[in-house]
């Protein structure tokens, strides 16, 4: 399993870096040099970064609340470690699966019998994030802004992808549906693989509120590509990013290449009415507006990890 997982990462790497110079073949050298890197704006660049850590804490407080779903109680500052160590994780090295093993595992020790538990809030955490991103594309993507073909694909396929996630919280949610689960022949035994992860009555009211700070912290992280965009010079309302951005985060989530690297920047290239170097340059800031904070979560987990050396005895 090891082995395959190290080749899977070395595929999606060079994937990652075939895009890449795919993209920047797109462009021109004249166009490399003529861009004005020197200026800059770094007030809107401080702003994107101020996002993309209002991203994190929000992505934090999601997870509380999905916790609170379960009756777990963890202090917030110990779930936003966790947070920025799985950022970390999700950013640079082993992709989604990875950054939710390494929550799972560290929530764990400290809850060893409610591991179910733990994974139905890591799973509640992704569809907070999704719903997230269709309540914002929802909201903004019909507005005329963005491209007209881009919205006839998503609706194609995004109502089938909002029913089975409905379906799934049903699944995880509602009592009587887990009682038909049970007693339907032949998933009487999934039933019983999966009733860990099934949650108490009357907790609808954690379920919404962790929606609704999903709502807000990918607002933020859709919030610092535009902030990016307005360093570079480029002013496009706030409203097409969170109206495109969903689009392009769902492709980009595809794990075929690093943190969508090269997916994200060709897709931005297509879709938005800029020059190609316009719109390299605002997604590879906007991504590092984020991926700045996943760096900090590495830096914060080396630095755990010899304190927990230091205090265990030998």
């Amino acid at each position: 399993m090891t082995s395959y997982r190290r080749l899977t990462h070395c595929l999606r790497i060079l994937c990652a870096l075939g895009l890449m110079i795919w993209v920047v073949k797109q462009l021109h050298l004249e166009e490399w040099q003529a861009f004005p890197w020197t200026k800059l704006d770094l007030r809107w660049l401080a702003l994107a970064f101020l996002m993309g850590g209002l991203s994190i804490l929000g992505w934090a407080a999601r997870w509380w609340w999905f916790l609170r779903v379960y009756e777990i109680k963890v202090g917030f500052g110990e779930l936003l470690r966790l947070t920025f160590f799985a950022d970390f994780f999700n950013l640079y090295f082993l992709g989604p699966l990875g950054a939710d093993g390494v929550r799972l595992l560290h929530l764990s020790q400290r809850f060893p019998h409610q591991r179910g538990a733990i994974l139905g809030s890591l799973i509640l955490d992704h569809v907070g994030g999704l719903l997230g991103g269709v309540v914002l594309y929802y909201s903004f993507a019909k507005n005329g802004a963005v491209p007209e073909n881009v919205v006839l694909v998503v609706d194609r396929v995004l109502p089938w992808l909002v029913i089975l996630t409905i379906l799934g919280l049903g699944v995880i949610m509602e009592p009587p549906i887990q009682r038909m689960i049970c007693r339907m022949r032949g998933l009487s035994q999934l039933s019983s693989w999966i009733s860990p992860m099934y949650a108490g009555t009357f907790r609808h009211p954690w379920l919404f509120s962790g929606f609704a700070v999903s709502v807000l912290s990918t607002a933020c992280a859709y919030s610092a590509y535009w902030s990016a965009a307005r360093c570079v010079g480029v002013r496009l309302d706030l409203s097409f990013f969170l109206g495109v951005m969903p689009a392009v985060d769902f492709a980009a989530s595809v794990p075929v290449s690093v943190s969508g690297l090269g997916i994200r920047e060709g897709l931005l290239m297509q879709l938005l009415p800029l020059e190609n170097v316009d719109s390299l340059a605002l997604s590879l800031l906007g991504f590092a507006a984020i991926g700045v904070w996943g760096l900090a979560g590495g830096l914060w987990l080396l630095v755990w990890r010899r304190k927990c050396q230091m205090v265990t005895p030998p």
